[in-house]
């Protein structure tokens, strides 16, 4: 599930649990429809950027813990993959 499915999951269930076939229909600019869930949408966006930046910047600490010869390129990938996750999925 990608970050947008896991949003109008939550959004759905959550948000306003009653039927509406309607609530995640795109823009042709890719942007929700309906203002309020565009603007719940930017904040979710927001938020899953900062846990995953925050999440890359405990891989770059582990590079203090590690003695091993390799710790700097492992604690470096850790955060480059996290961080990649971000672009990959537009929050």
């Amino acid at each position: 599930m990608n970050t947008r499915e896991s949003f109008e999951e939550w959004y759905e269930v959550d948000c306003y649990p009653c039927e509406h076939s309607n609530w995640f229909r795109l823009d042709s600019d890719g942007d929700y429809e309906f203002e309020e869930v565009q603007s719940a949408w930017r904040t979710w966006q927001a938020a899953t950027a900062a846990a995953l930046e925050r999440a890359a910047e405990v891989c770059e600490t582990i590079l203090d813990e590690l003695s091993f010869a390799n710790a700097y390129e492992c604690s470096n990938e850790c955060a480059e993959a996290i961080r990649a996750l971000k672009d990959a999925d537009t929050c």
